[in-house]
């Protein structure tokens, strides 16, 4: 990190004894100027992404021959890919898996994806055909496409969260080298295109909903209604793209027309101190023509889509996914499972296998991680709960504690809501297939990222920090117990849980110099010694260094995992 994102706070005069809340101002105690760590994190992004996409053998990705094989069908001139009862076979695929795709086994027969919306296949054409079909250079457009994405993230954070930028940062860092999205980008899919159209939708969608808390706080600043239709038209087209480009994007549709709907009909305030605007019938209509504006566009763009697939597949089947469940037989069924395996270690297997693949199982589900990896991966998940828990207990005590606004709030709220369709959707889609793969939520990695972020950033706080990095020592050295008694517990894993808590417990004083000593409660002798001016610099390097460890950390293990787990595992 360059010394210029350090900030360097100079204490205000300290009042002895008396409690000063930080939670308003942690941000500027750690990060100056974001943009700069914004560039790191990209470029960090693209050297990992590429490196994926350059050392993963071909076709060693999840239904990559599949996407790839819908855009050479357009590139040949075929029009729009259609799904044939002959585009899936179960005993074919085993048998490219079991012998790593060898070049005398053609991928042409794996056409079982030409059910999903056109867009990205199309967008995707140019690149092929610039590339005369090699299979890299499509690999690469995907890595650029999850460079925009994580650019429409940050957009869409700093937009609620203008003044904190370690959850800016930290949601864009976390969705950055979370290992098992970067694998998924650096690979032939839809999701890349997907995901930028709906972070593209979710940014105009706060973008408005800023400007409505901002009116509602600041009646004269009332936008004209030109620009309100336009806003809401221009997200309407995007959520109609991105339905377009794959079939979860669906379920954005109603998320945001309700969102806009809530919006108009209640009319907060922007603070939490300032007074309400009585909902009423006519503002209750208003938010009705609202949402019509968004489904409006977004139904024309998609409605020609759902009339060709009635007039391929038949019936009712405007998505094409009844055409896909009769094709894809083979593929093991929810019901089967369980009726062989039960259902105890049915729910055993999804949540232990969904867990570790949404971190990273790459391959087609069968190159793992070693089992220390996932243990670490779990403490840091559990520690990220923690600090989500005293994130809510703190917004529970309200002010001055709770450092949100009305808007922020409500953004949070909207995030949540759109965590459980994350995961009643993944949940609806296993219901009949056995899908545990973490993949399936990266379509709401923008709430589970900024989640993520909020737990850590909690951590950060001193009295937080060292309560959570207590417990994690507590966790360790049970660990060193049971590993006495079985011999059974990795002490290298053990060493590094200890060094999370010992770490989340001294961070606190890394803040001498900037926050009162009775919030850092550290010990006379060793506050007087941190305060000293000389150390202030230093100070400020290393709080950014423990801020910044975690997606350190995942940006060296997305460098690593090709070398120690694809290639070992996957290559010739």
């Amino acid at each position: 990190m360059a010394h210029a994102d350090i900030t360097t706070v100079h204490r205000a005069p300290a009042q002895p004894g008396v409690y000063r809340p930080i939670s308003a101002n942690l941000d500027s105690y750690y990060i100056r100027r974001p943009r700069r760590i914004l560039l790191l994190i990209v470029l960090g992004y693209l050297v990992a992404a590429t490196l994926f996409a350059v050392t993963t053998p071909a076709w060693q990705n999840p239904d990559e021959p599949a996407h790839y094989n819908n855009i050479a069908y357009i590139a040949a001139g075929n029009g729009l890919p259609v799904l044939h009862p002959d585009a899936y076979d179960q005993a074919y695929i085993g048998r490219l898996l079991a012998e790593g795709f060898p070049s005398e086994l053609t991928v042409d027969p794996l056409r079982y994806e030409a059910y999903q919306p056109p867009l990205y296949y199309v967008a995707a054409t140019p690149f092929y055909l610039l590339g005369d079909g090699n299979l890299l250079v499509v690999r690469l457009f995907n890595v650029m496409l999850g460079a925009f994405a994580i650019l429409l993230l940050y957009a869409g954070m700093e937009t609620v969260f203008p003044t904190k930028p370690l959850l800016t940062l930290g949601a864009t860092a976390f969705a950055a080298f979370l290992p098992m999205h970067v694998a998924i980008n650096a690979s032939v899919n839809n999701d890349g295109l997907a995901e930028v159209l709906l972070l593209a939708a979710m940014l105009a969608l706060l973008r408005w909903m800023k400007r409505r808390f901002d009116v509602a706080n600041h009646p004269g600043a009332l936008p004209s209604p030109r620009r309100e239709w336009r806003s809401l038209l221009v997200l309407g087209v995007l959520l109609g793209l991105g339905m377009a480009t794959k079939i979860y994007a669906y379920v954005a549709l109603p998320l945001a027309a309700g969102t806009v709907l809530l919006t108009v009909w209640l009319a907060p305030a922007a603070q939490l101190d300032a007074g309400h605007h009585s909902p009423s019938r006519r503002s209750f209509l208003d938010g009705i023509g609202a949402a019509l504006l968004i489904a409006l566009p977004a139904v024309l763009i998609i409605a020609p889509l759902w009339l060709r697939n009635v007039t391929i597949y038949g019936g009712w089947d405007f998505l094409g996914l009844q055409m896909h469940d009769r094709v894809v037989v083979g593929q093991p069924t929810t019901a089967e499972w369980i009726a062989r395996e039960g259902f105890i270690n049915y729910l055993e297997r999804a949540m232990g296998f969904t867990f570790r693949s949404f971190w990273g199982i790459f391959g087609w589900m069968g190159v793992f991680m070693e089992p220390r990896v996932y243990t670490l991966l779990l403490v840091f998940s559990g520690v990220l709960l923690l600090g989500l828990l005293w994130a809510l207990v703190r917004f529970i005590c309200g002010r001055p504690e709770a450092d949100m606004d009305r808007f922020q709030f409500w953004v949070l709220g909207l995030f949540g809501v759109m965590v459980l369709a994350v995961f009643a959707s993944f949940a609806w889609y296993n219901l009949k297939f056995v899908q545990h793969q973490g993949r399936y939520f990266f379509w709401g990695l923008l709430p589970i990222s900024a989640f993520a972020a909020l737990a850590w950033r909690e951590l950060m706080q001193p009295l937080q920090g060292k309560v959570t990095g207590f417990l994690t020592l507590v966790l360790a050295a049970a660990l060193v117990l049971a590993s006495l008694r079985t011999d059974m517990t990795d002490r290298l894993t053990i060493l590094l849980i200890g060094m999370l808590g010992v770490m989340l417990m001294l961070q606190p004083f890394l803040l001498s110099g900037s926050v009162d000593a009775i919030i850092i409660g550290a010990p006379h002798r060793v506050q007087h010694w941190l305060d000293r001016p000389a150390l202030r610099p230093l100070l400020g390097v290393l709080r950014v260094v423990a801020w910044g460890s975690p997606f350190l950390i995942l940006f060296l293990l997305d460098l690593m995992i090709p070398f120690r787990y694809i290639l070992p595992q996957l290559g010739k």
